[in-house]
Parts: C-alpha cells; structure tokens; sequence
C-alpha cells in the first residue's frame, strides 16, 4: 500500500521514505530517504515521534481566528442566528425580569414592615367565651393605662405606646369627613416610624394636659384642605376644636383600608374628652433586642395575667402578637416567591438552550463538506470542538447581552406604568448572564462532539 500524507510538520516528514516538498503549487524539491532504516511511515510513529504526540497549546491568534469565523457563520446566516439567539434573549430577560420583580417585592414588604415598626410586641384585649357564647374583645379584660406603665419596667422594653381607637366626624368651613380617630402616646411617631413629613407630632405635656392638636393623615389633607397649608388651622373632631399641627407620611391602602385615612390625638384627650374611656384599646411595645423578643414576650404574658388574676380558663382573654414572627413569615414567603419566579424563568432559558442545540446540529449538518476539508488540511477533532463551541457560545453571549438590555426596559416599564417596584441588581445580571453561558456550552458540546468526531473521508463525500 503507498501512502500519500500532506503536512506541514517537518517532523512528520522526516519519517517518509520519499519526500516533496511544494510551493505556491509548483513542485521544488524531491529527494528520497537514503538511509535504509527508513520503512513504511505508520500511524503509531508518527504519534510516538512526531510533534503530534504533544498537546496543542492554543496561542491568542488561534483563540481569535475560532472568534473570527464564528462570527463570519453568525453574520452570514442572519435569520436562523437571530433565531437562536431569540430563546436565550427571553430566558435571560425573563430571569432578570422576575429576579428583579421579587427583589423589588422584597424591599416594598420591608419598607411596609419599616413603618409598621420594627422589635414590636402588641397586647390587645381578646374574646372569651361564656357559656359557649363569645364575649366581645376587652369584655373580660380591659387594658389600662397601669397596665402600659407596668410594661414599660419590664427588662428588655425599650418604649410603651398605648392607644385607643374611634371614629369622629372631622368639620373644616364648609367640608366635611368621616374618618378613623386614634389617640396615643408621643412615642407613636419614633415607634412605628410615623415622624410626620411636615409639622410635628404632639409631646407628653401636651398629652399630660389635654391639649386639643391634632396630626392628620395625607387623605384628610387632601379631602379638606386641598392645595391649602393645613398647619395651624382649626377643625372639628366630633364638635370639638383641635389645632393642626403636623402631617403623617404616606402609608398607601391595603386590601381593607385606607391607611391614610387617619387623624392622630393625644392619648389623654382622646381618653377624657372626645371618647369618654377609661381603658386601652391596644398597648405597643418595642423591645430593645429581636433575641430578646420572646422572653419579653412570656413575660409581658405574665405579668398581665398577675395584674388581672387571670383563671386559666380567661388565658384567651387578651393576646400578644409578635411583629417579628411576621417579618419571618414575609421575608419566607418573599424569598419563596422570588425562587419560584427565577425558576420558571430558567424554564424559558433552556427551552432557548435547546433550540440552540437544534440550529447547531442543523449547522452541523449543512457544514460536514466543510468538517471534513478543514480536517484534510490538518484541523483535529479539538479544533473542530472548539470553533462549534465558540460559534454556541458567541450566539448565547449576544442572546444574553440582548436579553439585559430588554430586562431593563421591561422593568422599567413595569415600574413607570404599573407602579411596581422593580430592583436590578449587579448579582441578578451576573447569575442570567452566567447561566446564558453555561446554556450555550452545554448545549452546544453535543452539536460541537458530533462534528468533531466526523470521519473527514465521509465527511468529504457527504452531499
């Protein structure tokens, strides 16, 4: 058998027994190996002695060239590269999307959480059951203002606020509002963050003796006094005088009410002079520490039950609730949502992985001619792996770029006509763009394999 091989390697070379050498097309050298020990060239030799039985080192100009005709196959089949790319753009700005709608969640819940206060204990009066009929709340227990004073020395209790709750019919000139009427501590305002954003809350003399002011919610504002400066002027709380002296900041509505609806008294005032009652509604306690929150807790719990020599039959008769047991449940339930979210997200992100795989092997298929020439002249199986590889990657690297810039339009969007808040953060981008590539290299091995383990003579003869 005569075996004819075109190289390049001097050193494959050296072990023909005849050797011609050409250039530019013309022949320019011939001469035959004059030593005897020369043979048959065999496979094994040249792998054992040749230079191909080392690694190849790719050089930056090699890296550049596999870029170079990537981006050539990308530029010249311009609908079915769109089209690959379409699927990873999705997926990524998908994921960016609904990471960025779970995360925006998460600050609004804890913004929420924020005004409500924060290391919050709340004791309210409860329904026990008489007979088997339900009393109404506070009918067995009532709080008292001894009762927030006595909390307020227990260990670990940093303020106390107690409150009452009403409703009044406010009366400013010729404009009227039914609202709800709250009368409470100073400490209100620095315990459930409810400083107001003009004016100022009312201080303990001005609770101490009685003083008929008044802090008002935005919707009151808005309801009687329109564009007009409300501090300093006078309205009418259920017929009784009372100065404006600050605005609350907006809370916003929820599903049962709205939260700005709301005007704030003093808490004696609201006792002596507009309510007419001798017990609390519900009594606020902000705890110093949140570890110290549930022996606080069991405390508080005993000490109401010593003060009214509570039976254990009348336990149920008042109720603690813990505010940090609620941001758990929230921030749980959040970061649940925000999970759920990215993952149906990655859902769309290989299902655009997957049509990757079927362009490339598509590609694969239209290019085996070319496989297998650029194999004749020398490429290894590596090198055909790697320029299928890049050519995948590349396509997912611009799919990914492109899915960023529409995640931030999206969000955007979202945030400017649907009034959600929508956060994108550098940890976000780097997780869609990082599982983008790894998208185009996994499903890009199989189509890339496929072709590198092509027989270049079969390769050659494919139509």
């Amino acid at each position: 058998m005569t075996v004819i091989l075109v190289t390049h390697d001097e050193e494959v070379g050296k072990l023909a027994e005849r050797v011609i050498r050409m250039q530019d097309g013309k022949i320019v050298e011939d001469k035959t190996r004059s030593d005897k020990k020369a043979g048959p060239m065999l496979q094994k030799d040249i792998f054992k002695q040749g230079g191909l039985s080392k690694k190849k080192k790719y050089s930056y100009a090699e890296c550049s060239e596999h870029f170079r005709q990537a981006k050539r196959v990308i530029v010249s089949h311009k609908l079915r590269s769109f089209l690959s790319m379409l699927g990873v753009l999705i997926g990524v700005a998908c994921v960016v999307t609904m990471l960025a709608l779970g995360r925006g969640a998460g600050e609004a819940i804890k913004e929420d959480l924020a005004r409500m206060g924060s290391n919050l204990l709340t004791v309210r009066p409860g329904s026990v059951k008489v007979r088997g009929a339900s009393l109404e709340a506070g009918a067995a227990t009532r709080l008292k203002l001894e009762d927030a004073q006595a909390i307020q020395k227990v260990y670990s209790v940093k303020r106390v606020g107690a409150q009452v709750m009403g409703s009044g019919q406010l009366v400013f000139q010729d404009k009227n509002w039914s609202t709800r009427v709250m009368g409470t501590a100073p400490e209100y305002a620095a315990m459930r963050n409810q400083e107001p954003v003009a004016g100022r809350f009312f201080t303990h003399e001005e609770n101490l003796s009685r003083s008929r002011v008044v802090v008002i919610g935005p919707t009151i504002q808005k309801v009687l006094f329109g564009d007009e400066e409300p501090i300093g002027k006078t309205i009418k709380i259920n017929r009784v005088s009372f100065q404006v002296i600050g605005i609350l900041p907006s809370l916003g509505a929820d599903a049962f009410r709205d939260r700005d609806d709301l005007v704030v008294i003093p808490l004696i005032t609201a006792m002596r002079r507009l309510m007419g009652k001798d017990y609390l509604d519900q009594i606020d306690v902000e705890i110093t520490e949140t570890e110290q929150m549930p022996a606080a807790q069991d405390e508080i719990n005993e000490l109401i039950i010593r003060r009214h020599r509570l039976t254990p039959d009348r336990y149920d008769s008042f109720n603690i609730r813990n505010f940090a047991d609620i941001q758990e449940a929230l921030k749980s339930t959040t970061k649940t949502f925000a999970i759920l979210l990215g993952s149906v997200a990655a859902i769309s992100l290989i299902v655009g992985g997957i049509g990757i795989m079927n362009i490339m092997l598509v590609s694969v298929k239209e290019r085996t001619r070319e496989i297998g020439l650029r194999k004749a002249l020398g490429a290894t199986s590596r090198d055909i792996l790697i320029q299928f590889l890049v050519e995948s990657v590349l396509i997912t690297f611009l799919g990914g770029l492109a899915g960023i810039a529409l995640a931030g339009l999206i969000s955007w969007q979202i945030a400017m006509l649907a009034q959600w808040k929508m956060i994108i953060t550098p940890g976000s981008l780097f997780l869609a763009f990082i599982f983008s590539a790894g998208v185009g290299i996994v499903f890009g091995l199989w189509p890339a394999k496929q072709a590198a383990s092509l027989n270049p003579i079969t390769a050659l003869r494919y139509e």
